[in-house]
């Protein structure tokens, strides 16, 4: 009888040292029995697929974003590459207004001082021109027309008054060149 008590009580306590758990890592036999019988496996791996569809679905979203991104990027690095150009282009023809002022001969006193003040006229748009190509930069630094979209209209009127400015100061030029003829 001792005995079997004895069977009795080892049992038990084998019995009962076999954990429940709905981790099969974890569960032991009793555990996976356990797991299999009330279906917490099933719950388990249904948990496991909403996680991943999830996640899944969060990987396709950064990935449109940063689609997006590029193309925003490309847009921005176009727009930016055509101001700077049109600015190299203003600057080359203001060094060629320079240089043509330069070898203007002007007959009288009335016409030196015109000339005089077109060059102080190059001169300012030249620094207006310098100051652009900073601002353009610093946009540029700053994440571009995106980053900062009112910071990059003011450019734009800045660069439309640098043009007509441009526009005037040849045109002033030319009248210069041709009462000097």
């Amino acid at each position: 009888m001792r005995i079997k008590f004895l069977y009795i009580i080892i049992l038990a306590a084998t019995l009962s040292a076999c954990a429940v758990s709905d981790d099969p890592r974890q569960g032991g036999f009793l555990g996976g029995l356990h797991g299999l019988s009330t279906g917490a496996y099933d719950t388990r791996i249904q948990e496991r697929q909403e996680a991943l569809s999830s996640h899944e679905k969060a990987n396709q979203l950064l990935q449109e974003q940063s689609k997006a991104l590029g193309k925003e990027v490309v847009i921005r690095d176009k727009t930016l590459s055509e101001e700077k150009q049109n600015l190299a282009k203003m600057e080359g023809d203001l060094s060629r207004l320079d240089s043509e002022v330069g070898q203007l001969k002007v007959k009288s006193d009335k016409q030196k001082a015109e000339l005089a003040q077109l060059k102080r006229k190059i001169e300012d748009h030249r620094r207006s021109l310098d100051s652009q190509q900073v601002a353009l930069n610093d946009l540029d630094q700053a994440g571009g027309k995106v980053a900062n979209p009112a910071r990059y209209v003011a450019i734009e009127h800045e660069r439309d008054r640098l043009a007509e400015e441009h526009k005037r100061l040849l045109e002033y030029w030319q009248a210069l060149a041709d009462a000097a003829k």
